[in-house]
């Protein structure tokens, strides 16, 4: 008679929930800064070193700089208003958007920094577990957002040279009296290539966890939602 063979026992499977993280419009400020990051970058550069032939305007090549200038200036305020949105939403959004997720406030978020960093200089194995912006992260964002003032107020300095309007030149005018405008110019120019630098790093960092945790980091800065582990129970 055959004995009956007990069948494997297989590992426990992980449950996950959808949790919803990025409210819509933390989404429509990240889109538009980045679109807007896009345009400024091209018109900037442009406004740096003229590389297109004005032959196509009506009849001289300043208008192409013009117009250039004119898209970057628009481009200008629309990032204004994406970054001032999300500095208001970091008090009325949710958990994941407060400035409280942002600032190493607490043990346990000092903690996560240094994880991060044990993650990064291959010390750390896994990432630390987390649904909206790791502890590192968190930190950096308010450093890039610091820099994105900086780069507001050089380039509002800037529009108020060129624009000499008497209005802008009274609220910006201590913006290159504080510094010689070739100066001014530099530094609002070298911010591009800084967040140029942060936009790579940003992107490989959301594959990089996306493939690590399969919890849906890119496609959650388009829908919302994340998937988190349950531990074996849903919550």
């Amino acid at each position: 008679m055959a004995v009956p063979t007990q069948a494997p026992r297989q590992a426990p499977t992980q449950a996950r929930r959808t949790i919803y993280v990025w409210q819509l419009p933390v989404r429509v400020v990240h889109w538009t800064i980045v679109l807007a990051l896009i345009v400024l970058s091209f018109t900037g550069y442009y406004i740096h070193h003229p590389f297109l032939s004005g032959g196509g305007g009506p009849g001289h090549p300043a208008f192409t700089m013009g117009r250039i200038r004119f898209v970057h200036e628009v481009s200008g305020f629309v990032f204004i208003a994406a970054v001032l949105v999300r500095v208001y939403w970091a008090f009325a959004g949710n958990h994941y958007a407060n400035w409280r997720a942002l600032l190493p406030i607490t043990a346990e978020q000092r903690s996560g920094v240094r994880d991060m960093l044990r993650y990064y200089f291959f010390v750390r194995r896994e990432p630390p577990h987390g649904n909206g912006h790791n502890a590192l992260a968190g930190v950096t964002y308010v450093f890039l957002y610091l820099l994105f003032f900086l780069s507001i107020l050089s380039g509002l300095g800037l529009f108020a040279w060129v624009s000499r309007i008497p209005a802008w030149r009274t609220l910006f005018g201590w913006t290159y009296s504080l510094l010689p405008i070739q100066q001014l110019r530099l530094l609002h120019f070298l911010l591009m290539f800084a967040f140029g630098a942060f936009a790579i790093h940003h992107v490989y960092s959301a594959v990089l966890f996306d493939t690590e945790e399969r919890n849906g980091e890119l496609s959650s800065m388009v829908t919302g939602w994340k998937t988190d582990l349950t531990d074996g129970e849903e919550r």
